[in-house]
């Protein structure tokens, strides 16, 4: 795989073409996790680079976790728990891969054990102005109607208000942070099935944290995702069958 032949404005870009590529690469499964990837050279003449090229790419993929070196060893895949997943590049190859139905059930798995948490403290910490996000948030889910991209638009604000409203220092940040694993979550909970019932679910949170609720808040949302996590299993299962 080459990725000669750029202009020369663009041959500064190389070494994220590389990264990009090999990034995919790990994500994917294609290098195992322990395996030693190809050499400098290797690459060099796989990708029509440089080494300095790929230099900078390994060491763009070290800082991303997906790579670590060693003198005399060589450059390997490293465990995944070091892999950074939050990071913007890291989530675009995994989006892109066949891993990413597994990321949605842990993503699932952690909101589960934090959200019910951080709806329980915007019972008990949220502003009037915060309030007002959340609920603006529950009015643009309920008037999408058919509008598939307005809903996840609101689904994505509404979950994100929450954490923000938590006032909690150590949750409020998950919200940004999170932002774009909820938008490749919610794509595939938030089906027909999923609407029928998901609208008022969210509701019953809004209001239990505006009614300064803190156990009630933190009960709506785990059904919330119960149900949610159920309709994802539904809809990926089905994708299934019809491949």
């Amino acid at each position: 795989m080459k990725v000669t032949g750029q202009a020369p404005e663009k041959r500064s870009n190389l070494h994220l073409n590389v990264a990009s590529a090999l990034g995919s690469r790990i994500v994917g499964g294609e290098f195992p996790v322990g395996q030693l990837i190809p050499t400098e050279a290797e690459l060099g003449a796989s990708f029509g680079v440089s080494r300095t090229v790929v230099r900078e790419a390994v060491k763009l993929l070290v800082s991303k976790g997906l790579l670590r070196t060693g003198s005399g060893i060589g450059t390997w895949v490293p465990d995944v728990s070091e892999w950074n997943f939050l990071d913007p590049m890291v989530f675009a190859w995994v989006q892109a891969s066949e891993n990413s139905e597994a990321v949605i059930r842990q993503l699932f798995a952690f909101r589960s054990a934090v959200e019910p948490a951080a709806a329980a403290e915007a019972a008990r910490n949220a502003t009037v102005a915060q309030l007002y996000a959340i609920e603006s948030a529950l009015e643009t889910m309920s008037s999408a109607k058919d509008d598939f991209a307005q809903w996840i638009e609101g689904d994505v604000a509404f979950h994100t208000a929450i954490y923000i409203a938590s006032n909690n220092v150590f949750m409020a940040p998950l919200a940004n942070v999170f932002r774009q694993y909820f938008q490749m979550s919610f794509r595939v909970s938030s089906s027909n099935q999923h609407h029928q019932h998901c609208l008022q679910e969210h509701y019953d949170v809004f209001k239990a944290i505006r009614d300064r609720k803190p156990e009630k808040a933190s009960r709506a949302v785990k059904v919330l995702l119960e149900n949610a996590n159920a309709d994802a299993c539904e809809v990926l299962a089905e994708a299934h069958r019809t491949n």
